[in-house]
């Protein structure tokens, strides 16, 4: 199975959340981290206006630039893209603000697309976190082409074979459940910077 990991940085204005410094380091760095070394490919996915800010740490990490269009647009239209531009079996899908997520996680979604459509946490009974998730692209793309305006959230519902995982699931992995947290404000990088100090000594 050819497996593609994306970093999605375009859910703020203008794209640059990923290049907030976290201890002197760009935040979409972490993230970048925790991808196995033996995914396929790796592509992030910004806005135009910030695509060649990320040039440099595109190059570093071997990962593919593209231009996700407007952060307006629901996930499920910036996934479609890539499904559609890429050939790839499976997708892991990251966010460029959650730097405290780790391998052991991401390596556990894309273990899931193996024998299910797609491994999305759902920390509350009706609202699925499609960041970070695993998807299988056959399937999707088939729901894609015969609901072509449903926002992700409800085109989930026609794929069948979707494993929704429980938080309890993801302890085995990260205790305290830090791939979930996702860093927007100065007080979260702080918080966040003291956590990566703490665990890596950074």
């Amino acid at each position: 199975m050819h497996y593609l990991t994306t970093v999605l940085a375009n859910q703020d204005p203008g794209g640059r959340r990923g290049l907030i410094k976290i201890n002197k380091r760009p935040m979409i760095e972490y993230v970048l981290d925790a991808v196995p070394e033996d995914t396929d490919e790796i592509v992030i996915m910004a806005q135009q206006a910030s695509l060649n800010e990320y040039r440099d740490i595109a190059e570093n990490y071997g990962a593919q630039l593209l231009d996700a269009g407007p952060k307006e647009l629901d996930i499920r239209f910036h996934l479609e893209q890539l499904f559609r531009e890429k050939s790839c079996d499976a997708v892991v899908a990251l966010s460029c603000d959650t730097p405290l997520i780790n391998r052991e996680v991401v390596m556990f979604l894309r273990d899931v697309v193996t024998r299910f459509s797609a491994g999305i946490p759902r920390p509350v009974f009706d609202k699925p976190e499609f960041t970070p998730a695993s998807y299988r692209v056959k399937p999707f793309l088939q729901a894609m082409d015969q609901n072509p305006e449903l926002k992700m959230g409800d085109l989930v519902k026609h794929v069948g074979n979707v494993l929704y995982i429980s938080l309890q699931s993801f302890k085995v992995f990260d205790d305290k459940l830090r791939f979930l947290v996702k860093v927007q404000t100065q007080s979260d990088v702080r918080k966040a910077a003291q956590i990566l100090q703490s665990v890596t000594g950074e």
